[in-house]
């Protein structure tokens, strides 16, 4: 297969550090600089400049990066071709995703894996996003879909399923461009007055805290909705109004904007995993092994954070 000191040269080139890239993949900076040294006097190239800032591909090296790339891709391919015939009987984690309950995040973190992990092979299931609601494709697990990519309450689904959560969403409003809330980084409750917001009706958890906190403020007209869909996108686009979001759905409409929202009180959700209580093994296993990826990148986050902090 290829060079494994590829690995170090590529991170190099796309975090400008040989100490970022030992972060990425978790070695340290002379174990970086060293595999990238030694391959560059094996091969008699030079493919880094560096300097106090950091490290910048030279020509040559931007040229073996980009073909690196490619034979790192085959390269893995190759090999998850082979696990596949090695095992044909394993049964593969069906991750349901959509546009309204994206994967993007669990996909990076597994990605980052690179397929290490041995006897789990992850398969992509269209979820709707529609008049379905989410306690009926939860009733579903195990079925056609063994974990969902979503926005959660936690303490709402105690009992009825599994969760890990990777991220905190704090609702947010999703704001057509030509209205002049567009062009705020963030709103107060005040800014909202003579608005119109789009919401689910009362008894769906965090949006209640939500209508709760815009029916104190006063001015603020609130229309509901039956569900979230694509229509309902389009329509505010449409229409002006406002609609209660979320930062994961900050690219579904290209006519709405997200904008933050200074509550005066938490009000958001948690986004990671759902999954059966009694799970398989190995979809216990896949769960596990992304909560164990998620930590490795706030550790590394939390390390950058504190050394930039110490650097200024």
């Amino acid at each position: 297969m290829y060079d494994r000191r590829l690995d170090a040269i590529v991170a190099a080139a796309e975090t400008g550090s040989f100490a970022k890239a030992g972060r990425l993949l978790h070695i340290s900076t002379p174990a970086v600089a060293k595999q990238v040294n030694t391959f560059e006097t094996e091969y008699g190239l030079t493919l880094f400049i560096r300097s106090h800032g950091g490290v910048t591909p030279t020509p040559a090296g931007a040229e073996l990066v980009e073909g690196a790339r490619d034979l790192i891709r085959r390269s893995d391919e190759i090999i998850r071709r082979a696990r596949r015939r090695a095992s044909p009987d394993t049964v593969p984690v069906r991750l349901g995703i959509s546009m309204l309950r994206p994967g993007r995040r669990i996909l990076d973190l597994w990605q980052h894996d690179a397929g290490r992990t041995a006897g789990i092979r992850l398969e992509l299931v269209s979820l709707p996003d529609g008049s379905t609601s989410i306690t009926d494709i939860i009733a579903r697990l195990g079925g056609t879909i063994d974990v969902i990519a979503t926005a959660f309450a936690p303490d709402h689904w105690t009992g009825v399923c599994g969760t890990l959560a990777l991220s905190y969403e704090p609702l947010c409003l999703a704001v057509p461009r030509g209205h002049a809330l567009a062009r705020r980084a963030r709103v107060t409750l005040d800014d909202l007055a003579g608005t119109r917001i789009r919401m689910l009706p009362r008894g769906n958890g965090t949006d209640d805290v939500a209508r709760d906190l815009f029916e104190r403020a006063g001015g603020i007209e609130l229309a509901d909705i039956d569900h979230y869909d694509l229509d309902v996108f389009n329509e505010c686009a449409r229409t002006g109004d406002l609609l209660i979001s979320k930062p994961m759905w900050a690219d579904v409409h290209p006519q709405l904007v997200n904008v933050a929202v200074d509550w005066p009180e938490p009000v958001g959700m948690q986004y990671g995993l759902l999954y059966p209580t009694d799970p398989t093994p190995t979809v216990a296993a896949f769960v596990d092994r992304i909560a164990e990826l998620a930590d490795v990148e706030r550790n590394a986050s939390a390390r950058e954070t504190t050394e930039a902090g110490d650097a200024r």
